[in-house]
């Protein structure tokens, strides 16, 4: 009985969540325009282990955007941390069912690397030839040697700057084909600077 009316509250909260589709606008123009009327750049992500803090850098303007725009809209309530990448870290959001109507436009910048605690975007390959980020699913570096293949073809966009052991927590948690046995929910709010 309490797995029926947990399944039909998830229902019901996912329901409420804002709609995020773009309807035909241009994302770059869209996010550009809302990352100056939302400049935070701060967040915390909160999970039965701990919390973290993340800071979103200000030279990937549509990236940083794009997740406030997620967290102040209750996107990232109630999701997972549903990939453990072997040795190297955690991915989390929205997961492949889930995609919006639009992807973010590139913004690959040299000094921001997939260094341990690194926060990036993760991508779509198919039908996708200018490397456009996942407007969702992110992931955060945990092993910095196993992740050096990865930079220059995923956006990097923030790295956690408190709480990295809430991370490796998550990260060495048991799991089978990189799926956690038990997931770990989370939720991210903005930190008001």
């Amino acid at each position: 009985m309490k797995r029926i009316i947990f399944f039909f509250f998830c229902i019901s909260f996912i329901s409420c969540k804002k709609d995020l589709r773009l309807f035909d606008q241009d994302p770059k123009t869209f996010l550009t325009q809302y990352g100056k009327e939302n400049p935070e750049t701060k967040v915390k992500v909160h999970t039965v282990g701990g919390d973290f803090v993340i800071k979103l850098h200000t030279e990937t303007p549509l990236h940083r955007a794009n997740f406030i725009r997620n967290v102040k809209a209750g996107y990232y309530v109630s999701r997972m941390f549903y990939r453990n990448i072997y040795r190297m870290g955690i991915q989390g959001g929205g997961e492949y069912m889930d995609q919006l109507d639009f992807l973010v436009p590139p913004e690959y910048r040299p000094e921001f690397t997939h260094k341990r605690g690194a926060v990036a975007m993760a991508r779509y390959d198919e039908g996708n030839p200018d490397r456009a980020s996942s407007p969702t699913e992110f992931y955060i570096i945990t092993n910095e040697a196993e992740a050096r293949q990865l930079n220059g073809l995923y956006v990097v966009f923030g790295e956690v700057i408190e709480g990295m052991e809430v991370v490796d927590a998550i990260q060495a948690g048991k799991e089978y084909n990189e799926r956690p046995a038990i997931p770990v929910f989370f939720r991210i709010d903005v930190v008001e600077e």
